[in-house]
C-alpha cells in the first residue's frame, strides 16, 4: 500500500473536515479539505505528532495501521494513523 492510498482512505473517514499527513519530524507532507489553510494544518500536525508519540509508546503491540484518537475540549477530535514513518491525522467535525 502506498502513502497516497493510505492518505485517501483516511480522508474518507465519515465526519472529517480535512486531513494532514506529517513526517516524523512534524513537517507537513500533504493536507486536504479545510486543512489546506496553513495555520489549521500546522495545529493539526502538532496533534499528529502527539499521536505519533503515543503510538511509539505502544509499539510493537500496535499493528501497521493502528489508530490513535485524541480529543481535546474546544479543538475537537483527531484520529491519527502511523504508516511508513508518516502520521496521517483526520480532524472530525464537532458534534
Amino acid at each position: 500500500m502506498d502513502l497516497k492510498k493510505v492518505f485517501d482512505s483516511v480522508c474518507a473517514v465519515p465526519g472529517s473536515v480535512g486531513a494532514v499527513m506529517v513526517r516524523e519530524d512534524g513537517s507537513i507532507f500533504r493536507s486536504s479539505g479545510r486543512l489546506c489553510q496553513k495555520d489549521e494544518a500546522h495545529a493539526l500536525s502538532l496533534l499528529a505528532k502527539d499521536a505519533a508519540q503515543l503510538m511509539a509508546m505502544v509499539q510493537p503491540a500496535a499493528g501497521p495501521l493502528s489508530r490513535v484518537t485524541i480529543s481535546r475540549p474546544g479543538e475537537g477530535t483527531v484520529v491519527a494513523t502511523v504508516y511508513q514513518d508518516h502520521v496521517t491525522a483526520v480532524k472530525l467535525a464537532k458534534r
